[in-house]
């Protein structure tokens, strides 16, 4: 006898049987139990999710002579002539061959005819989505109308190509995705009735791979069957001709890395064992997206059990900033990958190009400036504040030359108060002793492990902003352009009271704080008199002294 394929052997014959679509199933057995037949169906949805199975199974309980219930006997001559599909009653077509007006005005003439042995005549059309535009308009009438007795299954992976006048004239079924856990629960079902010995993980490698089709899964398991006992992961990803997920967590370590050599060396080995340059971006984004629904939702991630706390252990190192932009660069150039005359040397550059990039960088020239002129203010007032005098600056001459700094001039080298929501935790909110800028910025790594312990997906929010100043109880952090989502996160009321109960544990004392964009953190020009004017050009000019005058940016506004 002819060798059968798992997905022709393993197709259900029942409802019952049909793996992941019991919304449908459910409706279709009660409209039999109620004998509510609609004269037309429409089952739309991806490609081996059971859609041609379900209008079949239909077909033969629809005709069944000894139906069991609501369910075919899968026994009787009628039942066993659909299956064979030698049926005079159930007829199939492919509307991708047979898609033009003629084709159509044969069926409206057949379907004329009566049913010889069943109680129902089936059409069952696969992918009429391909049909012609004369051929759906000549299709139309006989839906508006059909004879009795008469039963049209319409099967498409591509419902939106449907005209609205055939789907307001059908029954519409959505067909889902099937889930890992119930394809790889039929997986083991084929591997126990076989005998064959194959490991979980690749049973979950399978299931993630087929990507909701069990078909696909089946088709999938039938290749790597040919291979001996036990079946490992590695057998799948030579049959898949893919290089691996552990293959991309290796990659994505040198990628974090910034390690240019170690990451071209990887693609090389990938490339010798035969993998297409291609294949392995792919596989690099596909790993890359996992991580990102890791970080995003906390959610375990769907890959083989043996690399989830790897992945998750590099989606917490990584950061969601980094990470967006390392799926933005490879997805740009994988979609310019398939026109390279030379795969190797585009996914070379293309893994370059992702370390280049994506390199933190530090604060921006005006942002340093920022930083380093509110430790200075700091600096003036301290020595106001003990020496009770004005701070006095050396002239180029060495003369001394008093000049106060009114109040109004030093407020306008902070930037704006946010309007910050605070709870009352019952602490005093009192001025801060012995506590600076500098010693929070000194301790801050202690400060992101102390939240990561509380609330891991806070810390990789918080990683984004770095404090830059502290002003009696309020801690202003700054974050960089693009990470506006970072700073949203971390305004978040339960996030924030996260990080201040870890900055009073570190530092004995309720701080509260203020987050801003670098764009937002800017100096502020009042309108004063020339005497301030003159005494706001003076600090500047000491900064150009101090920095030099090409970092030194004054803008206006």
């Amino acid at each position: 006898m002819a060798y059968l394929a798992l997905y022709r052997e393993w197709r259900p014959r029942t409802f019952k049987d049909i793996v992941g679509q019991e919304h449908i199933t459910k409706t279709l057995v009660n409209a039999l139990k109620q004998e509510k037949i609609a004269h037309a169906y429409l089952f739309s949805g991806p490609r081996g999710t059971g859609k041609t199975t379900a209008a079949k199974v239909l077909a033969k309980a629809l005709n069944c002579e000894q139906r069991d219930g609501e369910e075919p006997c899968n026994q009787c001559a009628s039942c066993l002539s659909i299956d064979h599909g030698s049926s005079m009653e159930v007829f199939e077509i492919d509307a991708a061959s047979n898609r033009g007006i003629d084709e159509i005005r044969d069926l409206r003439e057949n379907v004329k005819l009566s049913a010889l042995q069943g109680k129902y005549k089936v059409y069952i059309i696969d992918e009429v989505h391909m049909l012609t535009t004369e051929a759906f308009n000549a299709l139309l009438k006989t839906l508006e109308e059909p004879p009795a007795q008469v039963v049209f299954i319409l099967a498409t992976t591509e419902v939106q190509k449907i005209p609205l006048t055939i789907l307001s004239r059908t029954q519409r079924f959505e067909f889902h995705r099937i889930s890992v856990e119930n394809i790889q629960k039929r997986l083991v079902e084929v591997c126990t009735s076989l005998g064959r010995q194959v490991n979980s993980n690749a049973l979950v490698v399978i299931a993630q791979k087929s990507e909701g089709g069990l078909r696909d899964a089946l088709s999938i398991m039938d290749q790597c069957l040919l291979q001996d006992d036990p079946i490992g992961v590695e057998d799948v990803y030579q049959v898949l001709g893919m290089v691996g997920e552990t293959f991309s967590a290796q990659l994505v370590e040198a990628l974090l890395s910034s390690d240019y050599g170690k990451s071209l060396t990887f693609l090389a080995e990938g490339i010798e064992q035969g993998r297409d340059p291609r294949q392995i971006i792919r596989e690099l984004l596909d790993y890359l997206r996992q991580m990102l629904l890791t970080i995003a939702t906390g959610e375990t991630p769907l890959v083989a059990p043996h690399i989830q706390a790897q992945l998750v252990k590099q989606s917490e190192q990584i950061g969601i900033s980094r990470m967006l932009r390392w799926i933005s660069i490879l997805l740009q150039g994988e979609g310019q990958l398939k026109y390279a005359t030379n795969a190797r040397l585009a996914a070379e550059l293309l893994l370059v190009q992702t370390i280049h990039e994506s390199q933190p960088t530090s604060l921006s020239g005006q942002e340093e400036i920022l930083k380093r002129l509110s430790v200075v203010e700091q600096q003036i007032q301290g020595t106001c504040l003990n020496r009770g005098d004005t701070p006095e600056e050396t002239s180029p001459a060495g003369s001394k030359v008093g000049r106060a700094i009114p109040n109004d001039l030093t407020s306008s080298l902070k930037p704006p108060k946010a309007e910050t929501k605070v709870v009352d935790s019952g602490i005093a909110q009192g001025p801060l002793q012995n506590l600076s800028i500098e010693g929070i910025q000194a301790r801050w790594n202690e400060v992101l492990d102390q939240v990561k312990k509380r609330k891991k997906s806070t810390q990789a929010f918080l990683m984004e902003g770095k404090p830059v100043q502290l002003e009696e109880n309020t801690l202003t952090l700054l974050f960089r352009e693009g990470c506006s989502f970072h700073r949203d996160k971390v305004s978040q009321s339960e996030n924030r009271q996260t990080i201040e109960a870890v900055l009073k544990q570190l530092f004995g004392s309720s701080l509260t704080l203020q987050n801003f964009m670098s764009n937002e953190f800017q100096t502020k020009e009042t309108p004063e008199s020339q005497e301030l004017k003159t005494q706001e050009q003076a600090l500047v000019d000491k900064a150009k002294d101090m920095f030099g005058a090409e970092l030194v940016v004054v803008k206006d506004g």
